[in-house]
């Protein structure tokens, strides 16, 4: 029973420590983007009797880049989940590239930019309005920080966090199944909307099946990686122009379609050397 209770405070306390390193460096960062400007505001309205106005520190908040707490957080609370994990993921070498191959690596890419363009093909094609995240609007235009924190360090800390964390204590106490797709719900949870919370699910249902077939952080980290990178490119490639959905829906079908293929055939392959050593009576999880 305690280790039940540890394992469940492993699996709610990892997706907290990372809200709350996030809302509290972002909290900080406001303040010390804003005050000067404030107080500048206040010593003016002091001298003129003036009442502060709020449209003014409204302004001042939507004009803070928020990219730059953003990352700042993932860096740290990367570090704290380091710390704290640094012994079980030597004993379990979690970040061996022993065994790593390049053929799921790149199917992996392959398949989280199809899945991008899918997701955006059938939300478009959907009678909805796409519902945006809280900081939507408040992220900034500087596009060499924007994919370098939406695409690189924020997928590569949720991979470690979800699929690397939480998914390894779920997989202790439930079926493999029931790890996959309950550490899914709670992904597309933290994104705290709910059409991004619904498409973060079924990626994190396919990304936590990868993940089991190759016993890698790696190609979790790809189809994540790969996924909002597509998601950046298109919106700097294209932005509110139109587009031909009709074109790339049938390109992210075949893209989809022929990744899936080669990465089942390629799990499939490795279950069955798996089973070939099982036999033997040997088998090393990193070989592969």
């Amino acid at each position: 029973m305690v280790k039940v209770k540890k394992n469940i405070w492993k699996i709610i306390s990892y997706p907290l420590i990372y809200l709350g390193v996030q809302l509290v460096v972002t909290v900080i960062y406001i303040l010390a983007a804003i005050m000067p400007d404030i107080f500048k505001m206040s010593f003016e309205n002091a001298r003129t009797g003036k009442v502060i106005d709020e449209g003014k520190i409204y302004d001042l908040v939507l004009s803070v880049n928020f990219m730059m707490p953003v990352l700042i957080s993932a860096v740290i609370a990367f570090l704290i989940i380091f710390i704290i994990q640094r012994k079980e993921w030597k004993a379990e070498r979690f970040w061996s590239f022993a065994g790593f191959k390049i053929s799921p690596f790149l199917l992996c890419l392959i398949l989280g930019a199809a899945l991008n363009i899918l997701t955006v093909c059938i939300i478009s094609f959907l009678p909805i309005s796409p519902e945006s995240s809280p900081l939507d609007d408040l992220m900034g235009k500087n596009f060499m920080l924007e994919f370098i924190t939406v695409a690189l360090v924020g997928p590569i800390l949720e991979e470690i966090i979800f699929r690397g964390v939480v998914h390894k204590y779920m997989d202790r106490l439930m079926s493999r199944h029931a790890a996959v797709f309950l550490q899914a719900l709670i992904f597309g949870f933290i994104h705290l909307n709910i059409t991004q919370g619904i498409y973060a699910f079924f990626l994190g249902v396919i990304i936590g099946y990868i993940y089991l077939w190759f016993d890698s952080i790696y190609v979790a980290i790809a189809v994540h990686v790969a996924f909002n990178g597509t998601n950046i490119a298109l919106l700097y490639l294209f932005g509110d122009s139109e587009i031909d959905l009709l074109y790339f829906l049938i390109t992210a079908v075949i893209g989809f379609i022929a990744s899936m293929a080669g990465i089942t055939f390629l799990a499939n392959k490795k279950a069955s050397e798996k089973q070939a050593y099982l036999k033997s009576g040997y088998y090393n999880r990193w070989q592969f």
